[in-house]
């Protein structure tokens, strides 16, 4: 026989008047997103497309030295 053990030294079921079982109300997201982009998030989405360009243009002579 196994001896009795505690699992849960305060019950996490709240009792009230009613007699349905009901949880606690989780704590409030303490993350809060920002209005907008930081001037370092600026930056980057404006240059992104710059980067694309470069890309496309690796890619493109890669593939033209594989053919070659």
């Amino acid at each position: 026989m196994t001896p009795e053990r505690e699992v849960q030294h305060e019950p996490q079921v709240l009792e009230g008047e009613d007699d349905l079982p009901r949880q606690p109300a989780p704590p409030s997201d303490p993350y809060t997103p920002e209005p907008g982009p930081r001037a370092g998030e600026q930056r980057a989405f404006r240059v992104l497309p710059w980067a694309w360009i470069a890309v496309g243009i690796a890619v493109a002579l890669i593939v033209w030295a594989l053919l070659r």
